[in-house]
């Protein structure tokens, strides 16, 4: 539990460090000073305030800022965010790039907390649903079996059974629960494939080679091992002396973004012959508009969806457990 609250802990830290980092390096300030100033200021978070200055010590001792950074465990760094720095430390290009970087990290707690804002009010009523079910069958179904007793089947039989079912409806509905949750995460998540887009376009837009663009969008795709497979094809075509377009759109394609992969072609030759550099931007711009279309779709049908669940186990809890006293006692039903 301890390691899970920390994991958020050193997230929001790292989102807190960019943010103050980007805000005085844009300034002007130097970055060795500016890690001094935010060690000093930020006497409220003593673990952040030590990670500044033992960073401000390092690149005192000649150390690079990304090698620093990778060998602290008071903030979270991702592969993707180490990369982005050193990338940095080549175009010297640091305060754009921190503000970028506050723009991804901001991306992703906003995804996060959508994700919790939007399992809310299902989890509230699984929990309401089960607990319902479960005092209706321990408490109250004991009580209505004294009045309605005398059928066919015994009060114990009838209760027995009904906690069988209960016990079937409950596993029923938490499974259902649960795998809403896992769909949500999917759809909610950004693509890995949209995070490539989008480095591509700024790192271009700043002059970098793409090669080097290449390399650093390979940090956000090493657990997508189709996409990581298409980069390193992309990165191999190039050093070959392949147009980008025909690199991109083919590998692209190869590695089951065909959609994705053909569309990028198009906007990247459409790049080659206007002169423009906006041909990873528009096929961004497109995936994320898609994305938003399915997510608004699935949160739409996330509460009907938990409703249906509810019922049904409302409805099997009653069955089994009062619909048969109520039958053997007048044939009301």
């Amino acid at each position: 539990m301890d390691s899970f609250f920390n994991f958020f802990s050193r997230k929001k830290r790292l989102i807190s460090f960019t943010e103050r980092l980007s805000e005085l390096v844009s300034s002007g300030i130097p970055l060795q000073k500016s890690l001094g100033i935010l060690g000093r200021i930020s006497s409220g978070d003593k673990k952040l305030s030590e990670f500044c200055l033992s960073l401000q010590k390092s690149l005192a001792e000649g150390s690079k800022f990304s090698a620093a950074m990778s060998m602290s465990d008071f903030v979270k760094t991702p592969d993707w965010y180490l990369a982005y720095i050193s990338v940095a430390e080549e175009c010297g290009n640091l305060a754009s790039l921190l503000l970028h970087l506050k723009k991804l990290l901001c991306h992703e707690k906003e995804s996060r907390e959508k994700l919790i804002s939007a399992l809310l009010y299902p989890g509230f009523l699984v929990l309401l649903t089960a607990l319902s079910g479960f005092f209706s069958v321990r408490f109250f179904l004991p009580a209505f079996s004294e009045l309605f007793s005398g059928g066919e089947k015994s009060a114990r039989a009838i209760e027995a059974e009904a906690l069988r079912t209960m016990l079937f409806a409950d596993l029923f509905l938490f499974a259902g629960f649960f795998l809403l949750v896992f769909i949500l995460g999917k759809v909610i998540r950004v693509s890995p494939c949209l995070n490539v887009l989008r480095t591509m376009d700024f790192l271009s837009e700043n002059s970098l080679p793409t090669l080097a663009a290449v390399n650093c969008a390979f940090a956000f795709c090493e657990r997508d091992k189709k996409l990581a497979g298409a980069l390193l094809s992309v990165r191999e075509q190039l050093l070959d002396g392949e147009k980008i377009a025909l690199c991109f759109g083919k590998c692209f394609e190869k590695a089951g973004f065909k959609k994705e992969g053909l569309l990028l072609s198009e906007n990247l030759s459409l790049c080659e012959e206007t002169g423009k550099n906006n041909g990873f931007k528009k096929t961004a711009n497109y995936i994320w508009t898609k994305h938003e279309g399915q997510e608004k779709a699935f949160l739409a049908l996330v509460q009907p969806i938990l409703l249906i669940l509810a019922s049904f186990y409302i409805t099997l809890i009653l069955k089994t457990a009062f619909l048969p006293y109520i039958t053997n006692f007048g044939g009301l039903i």
